[in-house]
């Protein structure tokens, strides 16, 4: 028995090293000189694989793959979809040339969203990012079948848009209101122990995109002054309409004090 279980680690082990192999072998950083029209200078340009999700199935092994602008920001992105260790050469590539990721790796999903048994190819880039503040930007690519496999990007309505739709947010006094349909929720701004501020209330900065149990959620912060001064939280629920991804309900979710948590 120790002689089989023996066995099967050092078959992982080695399945593993081919995996890597491979994939180094399939997409590897790659460098391409440019000319600049005007001062003939020429440039290079670094092409990485940013961010990868990897599949027991060839065919659903998903690269993001980009050019690097400096030591953080990327751009000019390459959706790849296919290749590895049992790769045919039936990779498919979507370009988008207008991507841009401000720092750190983009996030990249790859589940089923709008509930037809195909799984999408979800990306979520940075679009701002700096003290307290992050932007986030959706790309969703649909899997469709007509009869062959391929990728159509769809529009996603922004948290920014389905908030101001949904959610009315007012103050009155020390007392913030946060309106989502026939619901109420009130927050005594006092509780939080912030430094006080008689600015009216704010949604955003703090951004967040991402799929659960095949659905689409968006999240950001309601707040007072600064991002860092949270009274809570707002969930984007999105529904696929045949066109696009619309947000259909928002729910609020208040913060705790710090002291009350103590």
């Amino acid at each position: 028995m120790k002689k089989v279980k023996k066995m099967f680690i050092i078959f992982i082990l080695l399945l593993s090293l081919v995996l890597i192999i491979s994939f180094q072998k399939t997409i590897i950083s790659s460098a391409k000189l440019t000319q600049d029209p005007q001062t003939g200078k020429q440039d290079t340009i670094q092409r990485v694989v940013t961010s990868h999700i990897i599949s027991d199935l060839w065919y659903e092994n998903i690269f993001l793959i980009a050019d690097k602008v400096d030591s953080m920001a990327t751009k000019n992105f390459t959706v790849q979809v296919g290749g590895g260790v049992d790769s045919i050469g039936g990779e498919i590539l979507f370009n988008f040339p207008n991507w841009y990721n401000d720092k750190f790796a983009p996030t990249l999903f790859y589940e089923d969203i709008n509930g037809d048994g195909l799984k999408d190819v979800i990306v979520e880039l940075i679009s701002g990012a700096g003290s307290g503040i992050s932007l986030k930007e959706i790309h969703v690519l649909n899997q469709v079948q007509d009869p062959y496999r391929r990728y159509e990007e769809v529009s996603v309505e922004t948290i920014n848009d389905a908030v101001k739709r949904l959610v009315k947010i007012e103050r009155q006094g020390d007392e913030i209101t946060v309106l989502i349909g026939n619901k109420k929720y009130v927050v005594d701004y006092l509780k939080f122990g912030y430094q006080y501020s008689d600015d009216p209330p704010g949604f955003g900065s703090r951004e967040d995109y991402k799929p659960e149990n095949g659905v689409l959620y968006g999240y950001t912060t309601v707040f007072v002054t600064i991002p860092e001064a949270g009274i809570g939280s707002l969930k984007v629920k999105y529904g696929w309409d045949g066109k696009m991804y619309k947000a259909e309900s928002v729910t609020f979710e208040k913060t705790e004090p710090l002291h009350l948590l103590n």
